[in-house]
Formats: structure tokens, sequence, C-alpha cells
């Protein structure tokens, strides 16, 4: 049995069962109903038994058990993941297992892996744990990735600039740092997003 996993800005998450969308209108459905002001920003694919973590731009971040947020019917409204302080929001959220690095990128071209090991099961709707540690020199969270040492990275900036780098090539660090530079920025230009790289069906096929 698989599921969606969908999580908004404003910091709430949703779990539904993949069969309740396999009946699509041309008009589509609803998949979610958003509270006014808020966006749904992610959705997964999941098979209920995952850890999930979703992290934000003050530098926050909690990372429950996803039985924590029970599967709900499809209009549902979904439940609350973490609870913001006035100002925040969530700008990621992962999957992961128990090995593994998680990468987190600031909007000013700082970044670091962590050990996932960092990040303890807490209960789903607390104000979670500091991930980051925002300086004026780092500015705030751009987005969090899960990923290991066979991944690749691309870095967007909001001069549409795009590098590509490898996982591996980035500092591990504890939670509570800053990171090295991975990027170089323009004084007006902060890193817009971050996406990891997809293998290719070439590459996959050599892989088999």
């Amino acid at each position: 049995k698989y599921f969606l996993c969908m999580a908004t800005k404003n910091g709430v998450i949703k779990t539904t069962e993949l069969d309740a969308y396999k009946n699509i209108r041309k008009s589509g459905i609803i998949a979610i109903n958003l509270d006014e002001g808020d966006e749904l920003r992610w959705v997964k694919l999941t098979d209920g038994e995952q850890k999930l973590m979703v992290a934000t731009r003050k530098g926050m971040s909690i990372c429950f058990d996803e039985n924590d947020a029970r599967a709900i019917g499809r209009t549902a409204r979904g439940v609350r993941a973490i609870t913001l302080t006035e100002g925040d929001e969530v700008v990621g959220m992962v999957i992961f297992g128990n090995e593994g690095k998680v990468l987190t990128i600031s909007e000013k071209g700082y970044g670091r892996r962590s050990d996932v090991s960092n990040y303890r099961v807490q209960n789903r709707g607390g104000k979670g744990v500091r991930c980051y540690n925002i300086t004026e020199k780092t500015g705030n969270v751009v987005g969090v990735k899960a990923v290991n040492e066979d991944n690749e990275i691309m870095i967007i900036n909001t001069d549409g600039i795009i590098i590509r780098t490898e996982c591996s090539s980035i500092s591990v660090q504890g939670r509570i740092t800053s990171g090295v530079k991975l990027i170089n920025l323009h004084d007006n230009s902060k890193v817009a997003s971050i996406a990891k790289v997809r293998e290719s069906q070439e590459e996959v096929e050599k892989t088999e």
C-alpha cells in the first residue's frame, strides 16, 4: 500500500492512501483543503513507514514517524507537523531511513551535510529543534534534501545561474552549524532553489 504525503508552507502535513486519487476527473479533484494564506509545497510518495522531517526558513526542524500523521481522507485539511514562530515558514520536507545525510543550504550560498542520526524522532506538532546556524553571512535556510554519497545537487540562484556539484564534496558537520560556501553570489543575488539530480535512464541501465 502506498500513500501521498503532502506538506504546506504553514506547517500542515497530510497523508492519504494513493488509491484515493485514482479516479481523477478532467476538471481535477481536491487533493487537500488549505487554510487561507497557506500553500501546498511538497508531495511525496511513501509506504507509510518512513521518517519525515520538515525544516523552516529560520533554521528549525522536526523529525517524526510517518505513522504519527495517520492517513486521512482526500479532502481533509491535514494535521500540524511543526509549530512555527511568527514570520517563519516551512522550506523543505524530506523522507529518510536510518542512513544517509541531510543537506541544508542557505539563501547566501552556504550549506553542509549532517548525519540523519542528528535528527532525533519527536512527537509531531512541536516547535522542533534548531537545524541550522543562521548568521548575517548565511542568510535564512532555502531548502533541505536527503542525500547520499552518489547524489549530485543543483543550486539555482535568482540571476538564473545553475551550478551542479557532487554531494560527496560538501562538508559533513553537526546539526547546529552553518557549513561552507557552495556558490558565489553577486551582492543582490540569492539562492532561489535546490534540486537533487535524477539518474538518467541510461545511468540506471548501466547499474542493473
